[in-house]
């Protein structure tokens, strides 16, 4: 298959899946017993312009599928309406037609000929009854006013990544392009004036491109109710899910990451919060269980709400939580149920301490409510983007940190501490808040100025006092994500590198006030200073990736040199005899890293030096061509272990 076939193919799935996503929705409709022609007519022409697509490329099998279906909704629009009992075997045709569009083969006969028999049955049937249907029937009424379309278009989702890439990059250079004219520019107005034109028109830039990275909610929501309709099923239950704010918006790889956290808190709703409809009954409650998906912005964040109005969790499960300080907390807990709780929490507890790890490795929180007898409450805080991000600059050690703005609740000087716990702390408001200089967190330390400033960081109802040297501002930043290679340092969101070409790395709130003791302490202990750090070179022709590998590098304890190409780096393996380690990459201009490495292996004098390459290359031939050449280790970024790294740098590196 060429090239051009693949995206032709690759388009016709996309356009089928956004059929089959409304296909199923309005079948659902239809079931309610709230819809009528209009979504009668829409299943029509979705299931028309599947086939027509799927017969131009010669996708037989489902072409016969979605004719299928396009004759029975044909028949409801005869006939004005469509039975009930026809809606789950056409549900389970849109399943096998989107398995059909996926390539798997076999799923289109078997239904092709149920549907044609219930067509045939329902004529005959039609044929031998009075005017007056006995059957229950989705009516079908009067279509609605067309909704106004508003113009979209395709466009890949890596190019928009690209794009924001490439502004970021604009507007970094811009900015230490200020930086470098800094104290000149009041000698010529004019150009201070464009600079501050540039600014401007490079921010505009940079939202417009945020904004193409952000989707609603409702990108992921379609296939919700039918997984509430299929489970309640499976349960004995009956259940509807009501969807409001659907068109919040929301970055798109936090969408990507949460569709699979906001199924599991729906299963846990239907399965363990929903009562059977005679329990629900006896309780004064309607048969049927509500579950209410809701979305809002809340301040600088998106809440995202599961809630249920079903048993809730028990007053004594309420009362533990009030012990360890949160419902979600107790809930989240590994492994919590006992025999007494079980039928109380069982799927609320387990397995929600890894929504609570996943809406936490995105920048959010998570919290709980419940009340028993009438339901419980899942909230996700999530933040609206990762690539943009308002948040406070500081610095401790001479290097400089960033804090989200929406977890930071002010700042204060630090005069007098007292002790918590053994731990240092400060009174604020009448509280006693932890105090931390980063300490082992972040590997900084050194004494503090008189008076130093301290960001009271906020979240969930946490509080803790993180203490610096000094504060450098408020600003907005692109957020850069480490790549494979440094993506399981955990404490930090990502990186933004600042007009003056520093890294600033974005710590993780949520990581801080979870942070054992011993990283909270204001006295460092010396046991490092009894061995110098080792030395490391990282390798790589991209700026933002060896500088996002020299800053966590250097925090985790090394010393670490940086050079742009192999050249360049055989200069600075040259000059510098202590170097213990070399990082580099593989593919760079001039002299890559195969060559960098046969120029190592040939110098007598540097021939020891131990060489980990980290690469996409992930063929049998480069790998056979590293362990040729010399290499210590060769690591593919995709098949990427942040530990076995380290690991590796630490038993080369003789630290």
């Amino acid at each position: 298959m060429s090239a051009s076939d693949e995206e032709i193919h690759q388009l016709v799935r996309q356009e089928a899946g956004d059929c089959l996503q409304r296909m199923e929705s309005n079948l659902l409709t239809l079931e309610s017993g709230e819809g009528g022609s209009a979504e009668v007519d829409a299943i029509l022409r979705d299931a028309h312009s599947i086939k027509g697509s799927a017969a131009m490329i010669g996708w037989q099998e489902s072409a016969a599928l979605a004719n299928a279906i396009e004759d029975r909704m044909e028949r409801a629009r005869e006939t004005g309406s469509i039975p009930l009992e026809m809606v789950d075997p056409l549900l389970r045709a849109v399943d096998a037609l989107r398995r059909a569009v996926n390539g798997e083969k076999g799923v289109a006969a078997s239904l092709v000929e149920e549907l044609a028999r219930l067509t045939d049955a329902e004529e005959e049937d039609t044929l031998g009854r009075s005017s007056q249907p006995e059957g229950k029937q989705a009516p079908a009424t009067a279509p609605g006013p067309a909704a106004e379309r508003v113009p979209t278009i395709r466009i890949d989702a890596a190019k928009v990544d690209r794009m924001l890439d490439a502004v970021g990059e604009t507007v970094l250079y811009h900015r230490r392009l200020e930086h470098a004219l800094e104290g000149t520019v009041h000698e010529g107005r004019q150009v201070s004036d464009e600079l501050d034109m540039g600014e401007r028109l490079l921010g505009d830039l940079q939202d417009s491109v945020v904004q193409m990275r952000t989707l609603p909610l409702s990108m992921i929501t379609s296939p919700f109710p039918r997984a509430i309709r299929d489970l309640a099923s499976e349960e004995g239950k009956e259940a509807e899910l009501a969807i409001s704010g659907a068109d919040t918006q929301l970055d798109r790889t936090i969408l990507e990451g949460i569709s699979e956290t906001i199924v599991h808190l729906l299963r846990n709703a239907v399965a363990h919060g929903i009562e059977p409809p005679e329990e629900r009954e006896s309780a004064g409650k309607p048969r049927t269980g509500r579950i209410d998906l809701r979305a809002h912005q809340r301040g600088g964040m998106v809440a995202i709400e599961v809630a249920d109005d079903g048993r809730g969790v028990s007053a004594e499960v309420l009362a533990r939580a009030e012990e360890v300080g949160s419902l979600a907390a107790l809930l989240s807990e590994t492994g919590f149920s006992t025999a007494e709780e079980v039928t109380e929490v069982a799927g609320r507890g387990v397995g929600l301490d890894a929504v609570k790890r996943s809406v936490e490795g995105l920048g959010g929180g998570l919290e709980v409510q419940s009340e028993p007898g009438k339901g419980t409450e899942v909230t996700l805080l999530l933040p609206l983007t990762l690539a943009l991000m308002r948040v406070l600059l500081f610095e401790r050690g001479d290097q400089p940190f960033a804090l989200p703005m929406t977890s930071v609740g002010r700042v204060v000087a630090v005069t007098d501490t007292t002790s918590l716990g053994n731990r240092p702390s400060i009174e604020i408001d009448g509280q006693v808040v932890r105090l931390s200089q980063l300490g082992e967190l972040a590997g900084v330390g050194g004494k503090l100025p008189e008076r130093s400033p301290a960001i009271v960081v906020e979240s969930l109802g946490r509080r803790l006092a993180v203490v610096c040297d000094e504060l450098i501002g408020e600003e907005e930043v692109v957020i850069k994500s480490f790549g494979a290679v440094l993506a399981g340092v955990a404490g930090y969101l990502g990186a933004a590198i600042l007009g003056d070409g520093r890294i600033a790395l974005v710590l993780d709130p949520n990581h801080l006030l979870k942070a054992p003791p011993e990283a909270m302490a204001l006295d460092q202990s010396d046991e490092t200073a009894e061995r110098p750090p080792g030395q490391v070179l990282v390798v790589d022709d991209q700026f933002s990736a060896r500088e996002l590998q020299r800053s966590i590098l250097e925090v985790a304890g090394y010393r670490v040199e940086v050079a742009r190409d192999g050249r360049e780096a055989l200069r600075r393996i040259g000059e510098n005899p202590d170097l213990d380690l070399v990082l580099t990459d593989v593919q760079m201009p001039g002299m890559d890293g195969f060559e960098l490495l046969e120029a190592i292996r040939a110098d007598e004098e540097r021939a020891s030096l131990p060489v980990v390459m980290v690469t996409t290359l992930g063929d049998e031939s480069s790998r056979r061509r590293g362990a040729e050449a010399g290499a210590d280790a060769y690591i593919v970024k995709n098949e990427f272990d942040q530990e076995a790294l380290l690991e590796t740098i630490e038993r080369l590196a003789g630290r």
